[in-house]
């Protein structure tokens, strides 16, 4: 997957991040195409009597209808304070609740790189604190890949803002 589209913000107490996928021409011509010739095969076995066969297509179409909406406008919410961290995912008008972890500890961040192709130079993101025992946990990855460029200006912002006294 290529990196995504990124933009920091520094909000006072607040550091948020949004990442949005940016789609191929190639990738949206051929999810379109697909579910249209998949809605089509519904209505052509609805009409035609085939009731338990439309069942099994249908269900896949929904979930083929799910990850067509994400790779063609998913993004990414991010909201890092010193006590917590949130995030939310949009599947374009579909809103997923927002998830916040408490954090106990410091936050680490840590680029995980995937796709190890010569080449890359997409990374997704890991937030990584201790919990009450002083193990390691991981609190949240992107789902979706950043550029190192836009890690590193995320990283300038995240310094920053747990610098600050």
């Amino acid at each position: 997957m290529k990196p995504g589209n990124f933009k920091v913000s520094d909000e006072g107490n607040n550091l948020s991040a949004i990442i949005t996928v940016k789609p191929s021409l190639a990738l949206k011509a051929s999810l379109y195409l697909l579910n249209s010739l998949i809605i089509a095969v519904i209505l052509l076995f609805a009409f035609g009597g085939i009731g338990v066969i439309t069942l099994f297509i249908v269900a896949f179409e929904v979930l083929f209808l799910r990850y067509s909406i994400w790779n063609l406008y998913g993004s990414e919410y991010i909201i890092l304070n010193r006590e917590s961290i949130s995030h939310q995912l949009h599947y374009g008008p579909i809103k997923l609740p927002v998830r916040t972890v408490k954090v106990n500890s410091i936050i680490n961040v840590i680029p995980f790189n995937e796709d190890f192709r010569a080449g890359s130079n997409g990374v997704k993101v890991n937030f990584e604190s201790l919990d009450d025992k002083n193990e390691p946990v991981n609190l949240f990855q992107t789902s979706l890949v950043i550029s190192r460029e836009d890690y590193k200006v995320f990283m300038q912002s995240f310094n920053r803002m747990f610098s600050k006294a």
